[in-house]
């Protein structure tokens, strides 16, 4: 009996963990967490620039930004990739665009991702999350992973899951970028 529950128990877990990292679902933006009052100060840590250069989130200070935790296996990721071209080329939004890619989970390379950039037409600069740092100072759990942090360093708000336009706009408002 015990076996029996410890085993749905974990059959559970893993059926929620695999829905938010493969759902296709679409947050909508009442999903974005926002913090009121005391916001919290945004961790700094270190990602690799597409050459191999180490650049802290603290090197953005001054400009708002939008920090996303992706991969190129991730189906919502993959879904939302384009609000976040979108985002990038945009030049009313004075916003810098950090998507962070999670390289090494599941096989996951600087190639793979290179290639899947290439293949896609998509711009915005990349930037990788070598030793697992950024997602574990914030606290990632499941992908998509997006964080609106004020031009001060504060986190305005997060979403879980993949967002789209509207989402993101709903984020941007928050941060003040238009």
């Amino acid at each position: 009996m015990l076996i029996g529950l410890l085993a749905f128990g974990l059959l559970l877990a893993a059926a929620v963990v695999a829905y938010n990292v493969l759902s296709d679902r679409v947050d909508a933006p009442e999903n974005i967490a926002e913090t009121v009052g005391d916001l919290q100060r945004a961790p700094d840590f270190v990602m690799e620039d597409i050459d191999g250069n180490e650049i802290r989130l603290s090197d953005f200070l001054g400009r708002p930004v939008v920090l996303n935790f992706w991969t190129t296996w991730c189906p919502s990721c993959v879904r939302e990739i384009p609000y976040f071209e979108w985002l990038y080329q945009d030049d009313e939004n004075d916003v810098q665009v950090l998507k962070v890619n999670l390289i090494g989970s599941r096989g996951e390379t600087h190639s793979t991702v290179e290639s899947f950039m290439q293949a896609g037409g998509y711009t915005f600069p990349l930037y990788f999350d070598t030793v697992g740092e950024g997602a574990r100072e914030y606290n990632v759990r499941a992908i998509p992973a997006t964080f609106f942090i004020t031009s001060e360093g504060y986190i305005a708000a997060n979403v879980q899951g993949a967002v789209n336009e509207t989402t993101l706009q709903s984020g941007l408002d928050l941060i003040n970028t238009r």
